[in-house]
């Protein structure tokens, strides 16, 4: 098994490229937007936004580990629960405010939901940070986000660290780098991830999936 948030913590704290988990990455020509570092069972959508809900049969170490949901406020103050979708393909964009490679990359979060929305893919955004390291963004900042970067129906989700991060990768997730990508199957199974973005590069790596 390849070790799939070990591999995105350690080549996202030491390079600014995007770096692939399990595919060839040699035919992409476009250059990666970098990464910044940093140092720091189911639900339902009725249920509270209390982020990764910790089961026994999940957890976010290995290519083909099965994710624990989790519940998150989205830009129109709804729940978003990531079980809500399985049998979709899901990418998760792991981003933060304060972060620049994170704010490049989010230019291209809509167009990629309009490409292939019709063909069960969702993009989502969890924003950890807002403005500034180690604070959660408020909904002034996701609001901010959204307009900025002309989002219409790709979610954004209010994240933090407390509720979705655990550096054992067990409880939560362990990102060493923003932006973070994580490419979920419709087995709900994780089958890529990557640190920092290339468009072309995740339209291939969803295409591979569908």
């Amino acid at each position: 098994m390849k070790k799939l948030f070990f591999m995105i913590g350690l080549m996202g704290m030491t390079c600014c490229k995007a770096t692939p988990i399990d595919i060839d990455q040699s035919n992409t020509d476009e250059p990666m937007i970098g990464a910044e570092d940093h140092t720091g069972s189911t639900g339902t959508a009725q249920m509270p936004p209390d982020g990764v809900v910790p089961a026994e049969d999940c957890q976010h170490v290995d290519i083909g580990d099965t994710p624990c949901n989790f519940r998150l406020l989205d830009q129109n103050q709804e729940v978003w629960s990531l079980y809500d979708y399985k049998g979709d393909i899901i990418v998760l964009d792991f981003s933060a405010g304060w972060c620049g490679p994170c704010q490049a990359a989010a230019d291209h979060t809509q167009s990629l939901q309009d490409d292939y929305a019709d063909q069960g893919v969702q993009i989502v955004t969890i924003l950890i940070d807002g403005a500034q390291s180690g604070t959660e963004p408020t909904t002034e900042e996701i609001n901010a986000w959204v307009l900025s970067h002309n989002i219409t129906t790709a979610p954004i989700l209010q994240g933090s660290r407390d509720k979705m991060l655990d550096p054992t990768a067990i409880d939560g997730y362990a990102i060493g780098g923003y932006p973070t990508y994580i490419y979920i199957g419709r087995d709900m199974k994780f089958y890529a991830g990557h640190t920092g973005f290339s468009d072309e590069y995740a339209r291939q790596l969803i295409d591979g999936a569908l």
